[in-house]
């Protein structure tokens, strides 16, 4: 099966197919780009080819609507018993911190949907940051943005939320059981960090949810959750961090950050993920930022 995801200004959300494969049939997509090489390649695919996909046989099936834009990735699961029954799902997430999971082969309402905005409201792109106009990254709510990732065998899916509470902007790692939304033990959790270093000023260098913006994808290895920021429109302050958490205590277990001396070096990686080589190793790519050759890698 293939979709097509659009960011859109109403709040719809485009689902495209070339056919309706019976449950547990089709290639899982529980990471951006199908696999921590981030290949985006499906070398599994059994029903699309060269000769069914054209004007007669393949396009739009139908249209699901959903509460904001869409700027993370569509995760699927095939085969997954949710809502009483066995189907092929997707799972999208919003602008408006809501999470779906949908029947990906028929039109109809969500099997499960959640919001995560609490007593507060989503971040809005003029709270992130001023430095954008004319330009604009994003326009309207920005509340989750970078691809969610899903462990398989915990059937577990891990989001990044930015809300703003009480006037201040808090932005939670969230893990959340995919058959039927509910929270999993020790989530949420509140995203804070602190490394040494005079970035700020000071002696050390603090991680600032207001300005620091979520867009690549999580990533899952080894069951460790890692989730790097960047920032919008380059509006200071902010830094390159990539956070590391335990999968299932959900605990901080590593912090960096590319310029802790320094300024900016921010990951955005057109909200990608970081790739993985066989040995455990993450690779992400960083701009913008200061630069020594000692601690400073912008």
């Amino acid at each position: 099966m293939r979709w097509l995801k659009l960011c859109l200004p109403l709040p719809v959300f485009l689902l495209l197919l070339g056919g309706n494969p019976a449950p547990g049939q089709g290639t899982n997509v529980l990471t951006r780009n199908y696999n921590n090489q981030r290949t985006g390649a499906n070398l599994s695919e059994t029903a699309l080819n060269v000769s069914n996909v054209n004007s007669g046989q393949f396009g739009k099936l139908f249209l699901l609507p959903v509460d904001d834009q869409i700027y993370a990735g569509i995760l699927y699961v095939s085969a997954l018993q949710i809502s009483g029954g066995t189907h092929n799902v997707i799972f999208v997430a919003t602008g408006n911190n809501s999470v779906y999971a949908f029947d990906a082969d028929s039109l109809g309402a969500p099997l499960w949907s959640r919001n995560f905005n609490g007593g507060g409201q989503p971040v809005t792109n003029a709270e992130v940051g001023g430095n954008c106009n004319p330009y604009n990254d994003y326009r309207g709510n920005i509340g989750i943005v970078g691809t969610p990732v899903i462990d398989g065998a915990a059937q577990t899916m891990y989001f990044v939320t930015r809300t703003v509470l009480n006037g201040t902007t808090v932005q939670s790692l969230h893990a959340l059981n995919i058959t039927n939304g509910a929270d999993q033990p020790n989530s949420p959790q509140v995203i804070q960090a602190t490394v040494p270093g005079t970035g700020d000023g000071t002696s050390s260098t603090v991680f600032k949810p207001q300005t620091q913006n979520q867009r690549s994808a999580l990533a899952l290895s080894q069951g460790v959750v890692y989730i790097a920021w960047s920032s919008y429109c380059d509006t200071p302050p902010y830094h390159g961090w990539v956070l590391a958490y335990n999968g299932t205590s959900l605990a901080q277990v590593a912090a960096y950050n590319v310029t802790p001396n320094g300024t900016q070096g921010g990951i955005w990686m057109a909200g990608a993920g970081p790739a993985f080589d066989t040995s455990g190793n993450i690779y992400y790519s960083v701009g913008n930022g200061t630069t020594d050759a000692a601690a400073d890698y912008g």
